[in-house]
């Protein structure tokens, strides 16, 4: 039987009785760990009318080793080899535009709610294209087994194989060991670096050696996002850029490990939020990010024999 009186469903009837509430705690989309950026060596800052290609000098061993020397012999002489390396800066930036309309009749502030969400999307582009070039290094190494991996390097810094076993402690010691034998500078003085995808981590995690290891007690954290540190290695869980999803099946995950003068930073234009200058009488607004910055790994295996970088995975 129908009802002919008030009713909650229908506006006219009752529903304009009650005002919807809005919640005043807003709650903006989730953001992954973003870990790159912190790590690129050299910051250089180029300010404005120095063009856009910017070269670096790298200074290469002697050629010929010096030794004992007889007393009536002269000198042996040598050289060494200068190579130049360069950064390309280049425009970063987005925007989202509004309404005066909206700005005038909403209950939130826009402009701060538009500057929060830009400012996460800042940091993610700006650090994915210093992972570009942490991951464009010649030295791939793959993991095949708990007990073997392989390194290789590939011209173009792409990879070509899939690994068949979980990143671990194994695999992390072989990786620290190669960049010994490169002679590549620890990263702080002390430790290597490790920057790897949550799936790539927990290898490591759940790793008996790591485990023990972490029960010595460490509450200093040099580096942001830092889970560890074994074998003269910090390890950094991120989860902005490496894949999760990098090998075959199960086995998936990849990492970056480096040390010293690994990836430079140019800046012609820091970074920053701007407004937009109103338009159509106030009525069209905006605001954006924008900076004017390049990043560049800074040795290269086939130009200057020399490598700072392993991707992990990656081979």
């Amino acid at each position: 039987m129908a009802l002919t009186g008030q009713l909650w469903v229908t506006s006219s009837l009752g529903g304009y009785l009650g005002n919807r509430k809005l919640s005043r705690t807003l709650r903006h989309a989730a953001q992954p760990l973003m870990k790159f950026r912190q790590f690129c060596q050299i910051k250089e800052a180029l300010g404005k009318n120095k063009n856009d290609l910017i070269f670096f000098d790298k200074i290469s061993n002697v050629a010929s080793a010096g030794g004992t020397l007889v007393e009536t012999n002269t000198m042996p002489e040598t050289q060494i080899t200068i190579q130049t390396g360069t950064i390309l800066v280049t425009e970063y930036g987005n925007s989202v535009p509004f309404t005066g309309k909206l700005e005038t009749l909403a209950e939130f502030d826009v402009d701060n709610i538009v500057t929060v969400v830009l400012r996460n999307d800042e940091a993610k582009v700006l650090d994915s294209a210093v992972g570009d070039q942490f991951k464009a290094t010649q030295i791939k190494y793959c993991c095949i087994s708990t007990s073997s991996g392989a390194f290789a390097t590939r011209t173009n810094g792409t990879a070509t194989s899939t690994a068949t076993a979980n990143f671990d402690v194994y695999h992390l010691k072989e990786c620290a060991d190669k960049l010994k034998t490169l002679n590549v500078q620890k990263y702080d003085g002390e430790n290597y670096v490790c920057i790897a995808s949550v799936n790539a981590v927990r290898g490591i995690k759940d790793h008996t050696q790591f485990t023990d290891a972490a029960k010595y007690g460490d509450p200093e954290r040099l580096f942001s996002g830092e889970c560890g540190r074994i074998y003269g290695v910090r390890v950094i869980e991120e989860t902005n850029y490496l894949s999760n999803a990098r090998g075959d099946g199960a086995v998936d995950g990849e990492a970056i490990m480096f040390g010293a003068d690994a990836v430079m930073e140019a800046v012609a234009l820091q970074e920053e939020i701007r407004a937009k200058i109103p338009g159509d009488y106030g009525r069209s607004r905006g605001i954006a990010w924008y900076g004017i910055l390049g990043f560049a790994k800074i040795w290269d295996a086939t130009v200057d024999s020399e490598c700072h970088i392993i991707h992990i995975n990656g081979l």
